[in-house]
């Protein structure tokens, strides 16, 4: 049940200024990891953290006979590019006086994240571009000696791939995996040949679960190693190793590529971003036993670690690393001895969180991530589910089977009420969390205040954006009862206009303002036909006026 790879890094895409100093990385050390990730490596380049190869190697120096066709995403001025290489060369000795492995994270090849085209510019199958890649990693490896190993992605992280069923004249018609295993190979063997480093480790993001499993059987097990979602679908807290895992991994073990999976080992994590506070150990213990008995190489930190605060899901992965074997009980008391007077109270907070963090329907929709980004006050037209994301072989096939919505298509009703009951009962947990921490704030010891009272506040904003989704969800399908009833010339159930009424009150508060909740009552007690023909009707277009992480609002 050990892990060989114990993987993390410092600061993630919500708080991206961590300081790379020895002191922290010793944090990292003490907390049980032996390899760190060099960079966030994150697709909206926090505090221009590099993504890419060409963000720390000129590519003018390296392009041969390939010309750069679309623009860096990040600034290729001389000295922007010295400036990230000497931070990574600063990052990479930190690592090695504190006897840590190295990783480097990028995207290839490089398409400027063309995300809506099949046919991008920079071909992996086109040999200027595979020459450019290999001089780019050569260039790389002169300028940057002492880091071990590095991770590629090749979709995402701004790079993307052609599609056999696009225009690419060299790819129509060769699958996926045929093409990308062929690069993969061909840089693993680049790293491992000039450098004499360790391995390169892929990540198969964005492929099918039929072209990832493909690939496997052509990758070189000398030099590549399988870096790998917790599911096929996306890192979710609480749900790690799907039946694709499972698959993928023991397909690896016969091919003798070792795997390390990419999961949430802290309490900031891209599912609540950008809340840094929350905190739900259960989760995080059972998430790394689920890992653990799949018996892989290594495992991951995939959002970023935040080791200057109070964190008890880090400390709760630090304490299966060394004790892995260990019950729930034990290691909550064990996580909870520095709350002294008050660590059964705390336990007690953690678990209503934890169950919270597991009653919600994180599984609805990619958008429904990120749920700090929510606005609360949501649109007033007919609730929805927004699902899609964009083009790729995994978001039109596999995706599907984690995901309830991979489209923009108005849900059936029993959909709404199904995410809006799951909701419901998660912000059950979260008021029952949210009572016992007010309980004892002031009895945590006060060098624990600080960070639990924005625990708690972050806890407050969740609950308020669940309920939100509760509210919107209800009033649509309400209000579609009241409709049809009007349609069929039946009469509406008062119990409905009463819900309905208490339901949008509810939500002013719960929004914090009047409008536009308050003029719907007004309609709704004095003409709920006028009120059904003109609040929570279906709209066709997706504006995104609330943002694309206000999931129910177009």
């Amino acid at each position: 049940m050990e892990f060989s790879y114990r993987t993390g890094f410092l600061g993630c895409p919500a708080k991206p200024d961590v300081p790379w100093t020895q002191d922290n990385i010793q944090k990292l050390v003490d907390l049980g990891f032996n390899c760190v990730q060099l960079n966030i490596a994150w697709g909206n380049r926090p505090a221009d953290e590099p993504l890419n190869l060409e963000d720390v190697v000129d590519p003018l120096r390296v392009q041969g006979e390939h010309k750069p066709t679309r623009p860096a995403m990040s600034a290729q001025e001389k000295s922007h590019i010295e400036k990230r290489g000497a931070i990574l060369k600063e990052r990479i000795a930190l690592c090695r006086t504190a006897g840590l492995r190295t990783i480097f994270h990028f995207g290839a090849p490089y398409n400027a994240h063309l995300t809506v085209l099949d046919s991008p510019p920079n071909c992996l199958i086109d040999a200027p571009v595979k020459k450019l890649y290999v001089a780019l990693l050569e260039a790389f490896i002169e300028q940057f000696p002492g880091v071990d190993d590095i991770l590629l992605y090749t979709y995402d992280q701004d790079a993307w791939l052609c599609s056999e069923f696009g225009d690419c004249p060299r790819c129509i018609g060769i699958p996926v995996h045929a093409r990308v295993s062929e690069f993969v190979n061909l840089l693993a063997e680049t790293w491992q040949g000039r450098n004499n480093g360790d391995r390169l480790w892929w990540e198969p993001w964005e492929l099918s679960a039929g072209q990832t499993l493909q690939s496997i059987k052509l990758l070189d097990p000398s030099c590549v190693g399988l870096a790998l979602h917790s599911n096929l679908a996306e890192v979710m807290a609480t749900m790690p190793v799907d039946r694709w895992l499972k698959i993928a991994v023991r397909m690896a073990k016969e091919a003798g590529i070792p795997v390390m999976v990419e999961h949430f080992l802290g309490g900031a994590t891209e599912e609540v971003e950008p809340f840094l506070h929350l905190c739900r150990p259960l989760v995080t213990l059972r998430g790394l036993r689920d890992i653990a008995a799949l018996d892989v190489a290594g495992i991951k930190e995939y959002y970023g670690l935040i080791p200057v605060k109070e964190d008890p899901d880090l400390r709760m992965t630090s304490l299966f690393f060394s004790k892995p074997r260990i019950s729930e009980e034990a290691a909550l008391r064990e996580i909870a001895g520095v709350y002294g007077q008050c660590a059964d109270e705390v336990i007690s907070f953690w678990r209503a969180q934890s169950a919270a963090m597991e009653l919600f329907p994180w599984y609805a929709s990619w958008f429904i991530r990120e749920i700090g980004k929510c606005d609360p006050s949501h649109s007033m037209t007919a609730a929805f589910v927004r699902g899609q994301q964009t083009h790729t072989p995994s978001w039109e096939s596999s995706r599907r089977a984690i995901f309830m919505k991979a489209d923009n298509a108005q849900p059936d009703p029993w959909m709404l009420e199904d995410i809006q009951l799951q909701c419901e009962l998660a912000a059950g947990r979260l008021e029952e969390a949210l009572k016992l921490g007010d309980s004892i704030r002031d009895k945590v010891p006060e060098a624990l205040r600080s960070d639990f009272s924005l625990g708690l506040t972050d806890c407050r904003e969740w609950q308020r954006r669940t309920l939100s989704y509760v509210y919107h969800l209800r009033e649509t399908n309400l209000t579609m009862i009241i409709r049809r009833c009007f349609e069929k010339e039946q009469p509406v159930p008062k119990r409905v206009l009463r819900e309905l009424k208490r339901i949008l009150n509810t939500d002013i508060e719960n929004q914090g303002t009047d409008e536009p909740c308050s003029s719907a009552i007004k309609l709704l007690d004095t003409d709920p036909e006028k009120f059904a023909q003109k609040y929570f009707l279906e709209n066709k277009s997706d504006g995104r006026e609330r943002g694309v992480f206000s999931m129910t609002s177009r």
